[in-house]
């Protein structure tokens, strides 16, 4: 197994420049661009990105992993968004290739929760491939990614959407946490979709509170998940999505703001929870710094041990 850790280095910082500083200081080079100087990266035109943005990443020697777009996260019958995000994929793919990267992560449409999803299945398609569309005749992969109260947000519907666009321009992204919030197991999601997955976002659930928490604390089993893929020699990116806000900004709140713990009783246990697993008080202050670079160490020692079960 050969894997690149990449990271969503806005959940530290929207700047560009610490961004940057902290993936040197990690000893990395790549990144996954959601928010750049506070501005999502699907609002930049290729000419401005190539003007504003690009010159300071080929100076620190920093390259993308996959663009973390939201193509996709629009209601199924929003014609107009569906339209603006079609305009918005060609500028991305053009940024893309300008940065030598393969990947852009999209999405499968917000559609109403519950009831029969079939209903949606066919005009779900018939979208994804238009984006796909975009794609064809370039060297760009789009990533879809299962994010909860999108149509592809359970390991079935996902294979739907992979098997139904049935095109080399579409793989799969697999997150375990984003499957543990909408109740999937995250370890026989993986074994449904691993042979169609090509890349992977690192982020940890909870299932009783579906919190998330640091990478090894969750729900998952990443152990065998990280054998399983050193037995397939995976090579590829893996892209540190913590979600650190939540955490370190939250858990302030969460245990000083009067009844807050009864308000909302899935944080307070959740983040109590991390606090004893990391041996931290209350009163100790966790920057989303930390949350990161301890996600990124925790990633570390599950690539070191893979193969290696006991």
């Amino acid at each position: 197994m050969k894997v690149t850790i990449s990271g969503f280095y806005d959940e530290v910082s929207s700047n560009l420049d610490e961004q940057i500083a902290l993936v040197r200081e990690l000893g990395e080079k790549y990144i996954c661009p959601r928010r750049i100087d506070g501005k999502n990266i699907a609002d930049y035109t290729a000419d401005e990105f190539r003007e504003k943005i690009k010159p300071r990443l080929d100076a620190a020697g920093i390259g993308f992993s996959s663009i973390g777009s939201p193509i996709g996260k629009v209601r199924l019958d929003d014609e107009e968004g569906f339209n603006r995000q079609l305009a918005q994929l060609k500028e991305l793919i053009a940024i893309a290739e300008m940065m030598n990267c393969k990947y852009i992560r999209v999405f499968s449409f917000f559609v109403p929760q519950g009831g029969d999803y079939s209903v949606y299945k066919d005009k779900v398609i018939e979208k994804m491939k238009k984006f796909v569309g975009v794609a064809e005749g370039s060297n760009v992969v789009l990533l879809h990614e299962n994010e909860k109260k999108i149509y592809g947000d359970t390991a079935d519907r996902a294979a739907e959407v992979y098997e139904g666009v049935a095109s080399p321009h579409l793989k799969l992204c697999y997150d375990a946490s984003n499957f543990i919030q909408v109740g999937e197991n995250p370890n026989e999601a993986f074994e449904k979709l691993k042979d169609k997955v090509v890349y992977y976002h690192i982020k940890d659930c909870d299932k009783d509170t579906r919190v998330e928490v640091p990478m090894g604390l969750g729900s998952t089993d990443y152990k065998k998940i990280f054998d399983e893929l050193e037995e397939m020699d995976y090579e590829g990116f893996m892209t540190l999505e913590p979600h650190t806000a939540k955490y370190a900004v939250g858990r302030k709140y969460v245990y000083y703001v009067p009844f807050a713990r009864f308000i909302v009783p899935n944080f307070y246990k959740a983040f109590k929870y991390i606090d004893e697993k990391l041996a931290l008080t209350p009163s100790a202050t966790v920057s989303r710094k930390d949350v990161f670079v301890l996600q990124y160490k925790n990633l570390k020692k599950f690539i070191e041990g893979a193969g290696k079960r006991a």
